[in-house]
């Protein structure tokens, strides 16, 4: 009894000293990883890094994740299954879509399957993060990260919020960040190379019972503008260019869908979206991961699947470099070499595929449309060769077609 007391004593003295000392340090914890960003990327991250036991925390500058979002929500069936996405936040399929030439010429490509699915950001980006949350992360919303300084053994970070200003201390930051890149550049990792604009708004839209791609220099140069139905008659309407997304949307909608979109005076969301990836994606004790890495696909400007495959490399690099008790940039750069491997292929294609559609006239486009639709075989062979996610095989194949037409 006396033994256990003392004991007990003992121990409660040994935890006061430490927490004692922890105040004077400014320490009272380090974290294993921290994540910076509670989108979907950095959400999946954390909750794959504390599934496999690391002490995690996540910190996201926004007071409550899946807001204001800008995007199509558009998920491929197949990374939906894969990284077990949450079903829940589906709000239509996609099984069927028709593209229309400048001059409306309607291509319609319909599929055996869901070839993916519509999403809302919101409910999506909240499971995820309570996912991450349920498995042990400690989750710090309305916390913004203002630095990053690497030492030697840890790295660390200035956070503030809600008249907040503390730091924090772990061995290795993911930052999964979107299309931030300030941090980034804090830790000498340059920005991406490049950005493309997309301007969306959510209304009510008559008629829209599929997906509908629009092609032509007047409203999407070089580009494509999009209508996807959602639940009921909501839909999403959106353009994806190099400058000017607002602009171009409303041009868009005035000349394509003024007779089918109910409301008017819509809010135009906008933003930039990384065309291309960062040089490196690693430094000392530093990884980067999705859109924050530049891990977006080139043709479509979607991150999603990109980003949460480059999260699973990431954690099995962090595994191995936590085992090896080695977070050195050198054995981090694995990562780099591993996603690259994975994806460089695809994001190649998709610049080399742009560069060829812009030099295209409206006229070219029509004609390609004409010849495809007389030309049943071709059309059936672009349904079988169709990958959502990964669009080399398609690229090849319509750019050898295209030099034939034109």
């Amino acid at each position: 009894m006396c033994y256990h007391f003392y004991q007990s004593y003992r121990n409660q003295r040994a935890a006061k000293a430490k927490y004692t000392l922890a105040i004077k340090t400014g320490r009272e914890k380090m974290d294993d990883v921290i994540v910076v960003g509670g989108g979907p990327i950095g959400s999946y991250t954390a909750y794959l890094l504390a599934d496999s036991g690391f002490q995690v925390s996540l910190f996201e500058e926004d007071e409550e994740v899946g807001k204001n979002v800008i995007c199509t929500g558009i998920i491929g069936k197949e990374p939906f299954e894969r990284f077990n996405l949450p079903e829940k936040a589906i709000l239509s399929q996609i099984k069927s879509v028709t593209f229309f030439s400048p001059s409306l010429i309607a291509l319609n490509f319909t599929f055996p399957d869901v070839i993916a699915y519509v999403v809302d950001r919101t409910v999506f980006d909240k499971e995820l993060l309570r996912r991450a949350k349920e498995k042990g992360t400690g989750v710090q919303l309305g916390r913004h990260v203002q630095s990053i300084r690497i030492c030697e053994d840890f790295a660390e970070l200035e956070v503030s919020g809600r008249d907040l200003k503390k730091k924090e201390r772990a061995k290795v930051i993911v930052l999964a960040t979107g299309g931030n890149y300030s941090l980034q550049r804090s830790v000498r990792l340059a920005e991406v190379p490049g950005f493309l604009y997309g301007a969306q708004m959510e209304t009510e839209m008559k008629e829209l019972t599929q997906t509908e791609i629009y092609l032509g220099r007047q409203i999407c140069p070089g580009s494509f503008a999009w209508a996807v139905p959602l639940s009921g008659l909501r839909s999403r309407i959106g353009v994806l260019v190099k400058n000017k997304g607002g602009l171009y949307l409303k041009r868009f909608v005035e000349e394509r869908l003024r007779e089918r979109v109910r409301e008017k005076n819509v809010k135009i969301l906008q933003k930039r979206i990384a065309y291309g990836p960062l040089k490196r994606t690693v430094k000392h004790r530093v990884l980067v991961v999705g859109e924050a890495a530049g891990q977006v696909k080139t043709t479509t400007g979607g991150g999603i699947s990109y980003g949460l495959l480059c999260s699973e490399i990431a954690v099995e690099v962090l595994k191995k470099a936590f085992e090896k008790r080695d977070l050195s940039e050198r054995k981090l750069a694995d990562y780099d070499r591993l996603w690259r491997k994975k994806l460089e292929g695809e994001l190649r294609m998709g610049h080399l595929a742009r560069r060829f559609f812009e030099k295209l006239s409206d006229k070219h486009i029509d004609k390609i449309f004409s010849f495809i639709q007389k030309n049943r075989k071709v059309a059936k062979a672009i349904e079988e060769k169709f990958d959502f996610d990964h669009h080399s095989g398609i690229i090849s194949f319509g750019m050898n077609l295209f030099r034939k037409i034109i």
